[in-house]
């Protein structure tokens, strides 16, 4: 991510895809919780978040196709369709965007991002009861087919972004892991503008790099690598979590604070993202010919404040997003029926019959 130069990139418009099912009832959860003014999270004091957003890939069976067919040499302008009407439903395609187009030409090995290598899986280890997103990356002789969802919202202005993921052994390698790839969950505004949750694939699979990208010639990023708490490893699932705050950035797996920096810290208006790349040079490795790297995802969460937008709520109900009930849906812990309206009103007309009351005595 840091230090790639956008050549020609696209998106698909996942919103006017014409070509794929008729429309299905889309099981997403909405885009904000009605009941909710204000989301608190855990581990640190700080003012409360405006928006939650939560994507649930857990129960998507109708939703499911075959795997896709890899990339071929042949698709080298990555136009390919979405891989499963979900991606169109408006729960997800009016919240993230799958990029596509060819970036980094001059790399070593060219990126060029797919939708194709984004679809629904029926998770083998559920007694196909349960789904999740596939991410992929395939090597190919004269490109790196490539994977990433960045969010609509482009002026994302602090967040706690989350995600249930795990990196899939692949059969051709063994049962292992292909080196040379990244999965990256990420802030991202400009190379120097970024914070990250990386994993690469040539480190060993109990680790997993933390980083805020440097913020100005003069001033150093900073990066670090952790063994993921319990003894557990990337190939298993791990919730992973970043909270990108004014002037902080902290890193958590599994509910375990791990890191904390105000070292180049973000400070502008961000977009989200979630991707699966490799481009062959120094940071990432270079993966083999015909080998492929894929992750799966069941959950993304997100709690946010975006750049530039009043907050249009009275504040009153605030709702904890952390240790609760049922993933995803957040939960009362401050409510008021009396709105600031109210209040101010109030407080006008006891000044007023307070002043009456003076003078006529």
């Amino acid at each position: 991510m840091l230090g790639l130069t956008i050549v020609a990139l696209a998106f698909v418009d996942l919103r006017t895809e014409a070509s794929l099912a008729p429309d299905l009832p889309a099981p997403l959860a909405s885009r904000s919780d009605s009941n909710c003014d204000l989301y608190i999270v855990s581990g640190h004091d700080t003012d409360p978040f405006e928006n939650h957003r939560f994507w649930d890939f857990r129960d998507l069976g109708d939703y499911v196709t075959s795997e896709p067919p890899s990339i071929t040499p042949d698709q080298d302008e990555g136009m390919e369709n979405v891989t499963s009407h979900y991606f169109s439903q408006p729960a997800f395609s009016d919240a993230w965007k799958i990029r596509n187009g060819i970036r980094n030409p001059e790399s070593e090995v060219p990126m060029i991002y797919s939708a194709q290598n984004a679809y629904l899986s029926t998770d083998p280890d559920s007694g196909g009861t349960q789904t999740y997103l596939t991410l992929r990356t395939t090597r190919l002789q004269d490109f790196q087919s490539v994977v990433q969802l960045a969010s609509r919202d482009e002026n994302v202005l602090y967040a706690s972004m989350r995600a249930r993921m795990k990196i899939i052994p692949d059969d051709m390698d063994n049962g292992n892991v292909a080196t040379g790839a990244v999965l990256g969950f990420f802030t991202y505004a400009s190379d120097t503008q970024e914070s990250d949750i990386e994993i690469l694939t040539r480190d060993p699979t109990d680790t997993v790099s933390f980083a805020n990208q440097p913020a100005s010639p003069t001033t150093p990023g900073v990066s670090r690598k952790f063994q993921i708490p319990g003894g557990k490893n990337w190939t298993e699932w791990v919730d992973y979590r970043l909270d990108w705050l004014e002037g902080r950035s902290f890193w958590y797996m599994d509910d375990e604070l791990l890191f904390q920096t105000t070292n180049s810290t973000p400070t502008e208006p961000s977009q989200l993202m979630l991707n699966l790349w490799s481009n062959g040079q120094s940071f990432s490795g270079r993966m083999r010919l015909n080998r492929e790297v894929y992750v799966g995802v069941q959950w993304i969460e997100t709690v946010f404040n975006l750049g530039n937008v009043p907050d249009e709520s009275n504040g009153q109900t605030r709702c904890s997003v952390d240790s609760v009930a049922t993933k995803g849906v957040p939960e009362l812990i401050q409510s008021s029926d009396v709105s600031p309206l109210a209040v101010s009103t109030a407080v006008r007309a006891l000044g007023i019959a307070v002043l009456s009351f003076i003078i006529l005595t």
